[in-house]
């Protein structure tokens, strides 16, 4: 599954921001389409994680009438989850230590996103 080109763009990321442990490209249905710093199975289960959590903040968000749902944050003990929407149709989860710098790596998601999200829309299925 990450045989795609933005492989080389994900792999970029994560050495210019070191305190990104992993990150993954995921489609709305929960499918990897892009992934650095994991194994194949630990990307297939956090894109349907992520897909999962998603919809259900952007469900949240509706039934609120708080707007659009721009990232969601997850602290565990030892690592934080960031989430939100890269592109149309595709999610980006981002793994970084509890120990991470959290502002700055959330800037450089903001400015990849950003910088490049337009390219990264998962194509409509048919």
């Amino acid at each position: 599954m990450n045989s795609d080109n933005l492989s080389w763009l994900l792999e970029d990321f994560r050495r210019q921001v070191p305190d990104v442990r992993g990150l993954i490209l995921f489609s709305a249905d929960g499918l990897p389409t892009s992934f650095s710093g994991m194994p194949e199975d630990e990307a297939d289960a956090l894109a349907a994680l992520g897909a999962s959590i998603n919809s259900m903040a952007s469900s949240a968000s509706a039934h609120t009438g708080s707007g659009g749902v721009r990232s969601t944050l997850i602290e565990s003990d030892e690592a934080f989850l960031m989430l939100g929407q890269a592109a149309e149709r595709t999610g980006l989860l981002v793994v970084v230590p509890a120990s991470a710098d959290l502002e700055l790596a959330a800037t450089a998601v903001e400015q990849l996103v950003s910088r490049v999200g337009s390219h990264l829309a998962t194509p409509a299925r048919r």
